[in-house]
C-alpha cells in the first residue's frame, strides 16, 4: 500500500484570476469555471476534473499536494499508519470532497509543515467533465496514471521528512542529489527524489532548505520538445520571470526549462522525463551533479 500519484495540487494566489492567465496563456493548462465555487480557480490538463486547485489568500504558496491513494481500503490504511507514526489527521468534510472532486479525503502535514492530503475516488462536475482542450494548441500533457508530475517541497528537517514519505506514506527512493554548497557558510545543497507507485522517476523531492512560499517547484510534462521551446517563446513575450534556463538533468533526463507564476510559484515545463516500468530492477542512485547541460539558475526580482 503506497500513494498511487500526484493527482492534485493547491496552491493560493492574491489576485483571483492571475493563476487562470499564467496557467492558460504560459502553461497551455485549460481554466474551468464552476459557479458554486466562483471563489476558486481550477486548471484542467488531461481527463481529471483538474490538477491544478488555487484559492485566494493575502499570500501566494503552497496548500498541499493532492496524493491518490488509489482505493478506499489503501486510504483507509493510510490514515491508519498516519495516526500511528503520531500524525495529525484531519478529515475532511462533505464541502471540502466536492471542492476537490473526491470521493472523501483527509490533510495531515509533514515533519517539515508541509500540508497535504491524501483521497480516494475522483469524481467530476457538469463543468469539469469537458475535453481537454489547450488555450494554446498543446496536445497533450504526460500524465494518466502517473499523475500531474512532481513537486518539490522544503523539507529543512530533512532526515525526519524523508524517513515519513518512505516508511509511512510508502514511497520508494529515486535518487539522493548532494552538491557544494552554494554560498560560502551555507551547507551542502541535498534533494532527495522519491517515486510513487507509477513508472515517472520522481512524483516528489524534497530540498534541504526553507522556501518562502512552500514549494521550490511543481513540474508539468509535454510530449516534444518543440512545445517546450513555444512555452519558453511565451514566458519570454510576457516577461515572466525565468528561473533557470534551459537545460538536461542528470537523474531523470528531462529537458526543461523553469518560470516563476503568480506569487512566487515556480514551474518546471519539460520533456522527456526517464519512465521506469519495473521498479524491482531500479537500484535508486547517487548523484553529485544536477544536469548534463544547462539549468543556469538566474536571480529572482526582488
Amino acid at each position: 500500500m503506497s500513494v498511487a500519484n500526484l493527482a492534485y495540487i493547491h496552491i493560493s494566489e492574491t489576485e483571483q484570476g492571475s493563476w487562470s492567465n499564467f496557467g492558460a496563456n504560459i502553461l497551455g493548462l485549460m481554466p474551468i469555471e464552476r459557479p458554486d465555487f466562483n471563489d476558486h480557480s481550477f486548471l484542467k490538463m488531461d481527463y481529471a476534473p483538474f490538477r491544478i486547485l488555487v484559492s485566494t489568500a493575502e499570500q501566494g504558496q503552497m496548500l498541499g499536494c493532492g496524493w491518490d491513494m488509489g482505493s478506499k481500503e489503501n486510504y483507509q490504511a493510510m490514515i491508519a499508519k498516519l495516526e500511528a507514526a503520531n500524525a495529525t489527521v484531519t478529515a475532511g468534510d462533505a464541502q471540502g470532497a466536492k471542492l476537490r472532486c473526491v470521493t472523501e479525503y483527509a490533510s495531515s502535514n509533514d515533519p517539515s509543515g508541509n500540508p497535504f492530503e491524501i483521497f480516494y475516488g475522483r469524481t467530476t462536475t457538469v463543468e469539469c467533465d469537458v475535453p481537454f482542450v489547450s488555450p494554446v494548441g498543446i496536445d497533450k500533457f504526460v500524465t494518466g496514471d502517473m499523475g500531474l508530475g512532481h513537486a518539490v517541497i522544503p523539507a529543512p528537517l530533512t532526515e525526519e521528512t524523508h524517513a515519513f514519505y518512505i516508511d509511512t506514506m510508502g514511497f520508494g527512493m529515486s535518487d539522493d542529489l548532494r552538491m557544494p554548497p552554494p554560498a560560502d557558510g551555507a551547507p551542502e545543497l541535498r534533494i532527495i527524489f522519491m517515486h510513487a507507485s507509477n513508472s515517472r522517476h520522481h512524483s516528489l523531492a524534497l530540498a534541504n532548505f526553507p522556501h518562502p512560499v512552500g514549494i521550490v517547484h511543481m513540474m508539468f510534462e509535454v510530449t516534444s520538445i518543440d512545445e517546450v521551446g513555444a512555452c519558453l517563446d511565451r514566458v519570454n513575450q510576457a516577461n515572466v520571470p525565468i528561473m533557470s534556463t534551459l537545460g538536461r538533468h542528470c537523474n531523470d533526463n528531462m529537458l526543461s526549462f523553469y518560470s516563476v507564476g503568480p506569487g512566487g510559484i515556480a514551474v518546471e515545463f519539460g520533456y522527456d522525463g526517464l519512465q521506469i516500468d519495473d521498479w524491482s530492477q531500479f537500484p535508486p542512485t547517487e548523484s553529485t551533479e544536477g544536469d548534463f547541460w544547462g539549468h543556469a539558475y538566474q536571480p529572482m526580482p526582488t
